[in-house]
């Protein structure tokens, strides 16, 4: 099968998308650093794709895979594209997204490119809110945060561009808000008062709200994903959002419900996805869970906290032919629990499970983090005993994910130490040992790769210096992660952003 043929099935298969505009003005580049069934489900990615289509661009989007080179859309070769840009969600997306540029020919330096014509290279994404400064040793520029409202004039500096002198473009970009210029601001030092994160949600535009296409190859299927809010007001000690991604903010549910309305009445929709930090904390929940039942469409919830999981919560997922519920505990010690931020007991898990149960769900997902600042063996041993409760007063099917703590810039945490692999590996066993002497309906473990671990530790605490030394090794094709300077980047990161 050739590469042509390959995009041409997935094409067929994407529903909505051919309502887009076409675009043509500005070739650019979108690219997606994973697998095409995890960045089609991106609702950011189709934001940004949408945004840069309405403006009269001719993007094309691009993934790791299964073709790297030759756009989804209308299987252009990379080499065509002036503008490249990625949209990153995940540190370790960017040694992704490096190697992907090395392996189309493009040189990884902003100065090695401006010699040579190269295309401009940019970022955007979810990590753009945490740490910028990840990539910042290959961008030319760098989009902040909530930057949608500022794509236009982005489109345009490019425009007046046309190939002209990189030192007037990244003038021209570094003038523009909530825009990052690694060759300008680090050359120069600059700092804040030229940069700003646009943290406002606008709840009537100019940001989209739903997905803007629906594929069965995509991660949620033909799942219809809404955006119903933003932000945490919730202080967890190791959580990136409630400092790195602003202040709680909602969509109206009139607004919502019109978007509901206007897709469901040109599309079949079988299935609704509702994007929230937390599903629970939407003020609108009970009479938008309504509405999709009236419709006859199923639900299935991005995020679901424990203290604030409702029966008609659950009762949405059970009539939706939902069978299994995802919750994050964080670990099995009401104690080590409440230092995390989560003040919620054992009690209460129970409770709510117990619920669930009673309403048709037989499986339990929990998420758990090890290595947690002040965490003990006896912290260890309460996830075993938080299980066995689980199991012997609502007889639950349990599956246990477990992840490394991971500190993150800008969080409380921040300055937390990182167990590193000798102590995680120590505690992956025991947790594996306490896991087995449960004997009666043995949960299943997931444990979250230690390699992988160390490499989102390194990463997350990545300068611009560090960031250049990554794409110094990409070139040299050395596959190890240079070290980082936690006290240096977290400086940095504050004078950037």
């Amino acid at each position: 099968m050739t590469a042509w043929q390959s995009w041409e099935e997935y094409r067929r298969d994407e529903e909505w998308i051919k309502e887009l505009p076409k675009g043509g003005d500005l070739p650019w580049a979108l690219f997606y650093p994973a697998d095409y069934s995890i960045g089609a489900a991106s609702l950011g990615y189709q934001y940004v794709f949408q945004t840069l289509r309405e403006l009269g661009a001719a993007a094309e989007r691009f993934f790791a895979s299964p073709v790297p080179y030759r756009s989804a859309d209308a299987d252009t070769m990379l080499e065509r594209f002036p503008v490249i840009t990625a949209s990153i969600a995940y540190e370790c997306d960017v040694p992704v997204f490096f190697r992907w540029l090395k392996g189309a020919g493009v040189p990884l330096r902003p100065e090695e490119r401006e010699k040579g014509g190269f295309p401009v290279v940019g970022m955007g994404g979810a990590l753009t809110y945490i740490n910028p400064l990840v990539a910042s040793g290959v961008c030319d520029f760098v989009v902040l945060g909530d930057g949608m409202d500022v794509m236009g004039e982005i489109a345009g500096v490019l425009r007046r561009y046309g190939g002209g002198s990189r030192e007037k473009l990244w003038r021209e970009l570094a003038a523009v808000p909530t825009v990052f210029v690694p060759p300008v601001h680090v050359r120069e030092g600059l700092g804040n008062s030229k940069l700003r994160i646009a943290r406002e949600l606008s709840l009537d535009g100019p940001y989209p709200m739903h997905s803007v296409w629906t594929t069965p190859r995509g991660t949620f299927g033909k799942t219809l994903l809404i955006e119903l809010q933003r932000g945490c007001a919730r202080s967890c000690a190791y959580c990136t959002l409630p400092r790195c991604f602003g202040r709680m903010r909602f969509r109206k549910f009139e607004a919502v419900g019109k978007a509901l309305d206007d897709v469901t009445a040109r599309f079949d929709v079988p299935q609704v996805g509702l994007v929230t930090p937390e599903a629970g904390d939407y003020p609108f929940i009970t009479p938008l869970l309504a509405k999709l039942r009236e419709k006859g469409a199923g639900v299935s919830f991005a995020s679901l906290r424990l203290d604030r999981l409702t029966e008609d919560m659950i009762t949405a997922m059970s009539e939706s032919g939902r069978r299994s519920v995802t919750v994050a505990p964080e670990t099995g010690s009401d104690r080590l629990r409440f230092a995390c931020g989560k003040k919620f007991t054992n009690d209460l898990v129970v409770e709510k499970l117990a619920m669930a149960r009673s309403l048709g769900i037989d499986k339990a997902k929990l998420y758990l983090m090890t290595g947690l600042p002040g965490e003990t063996d006896c912290d260890i041993e309460a996830v075993a005993s938080m299980c066995r409760r689980i199991i012997g007063e609502t007889g639950l099917a349990l599956t246990l994910s477990v992840n490394p703590f991971v500190p993150k810039p800008r969080t409380p945490w921040s300055g937390e130490n990182f167990a590193g692999s000798r102590t995680i590996k120590a505690k992956y066993e025991k947790i594996k040992k306490e896991v087995r002497s449960i004997t009666k309906k043995t949960p299943q473990l997931r444990l979250t790769g230690i390699k992988e671990a160390e490499a989102e530790f390194r990463l997350a605490w990545y300068g611009y210096k560090e960031s250049a030394a990554l794409a110094a090794a990409v070139e040299n094709g050395g596959a190890r992660l240079p070290e980082a300077n936690r006290e240096e980047a977290a400086e940095e990161i504050a004078k950037f952003i």
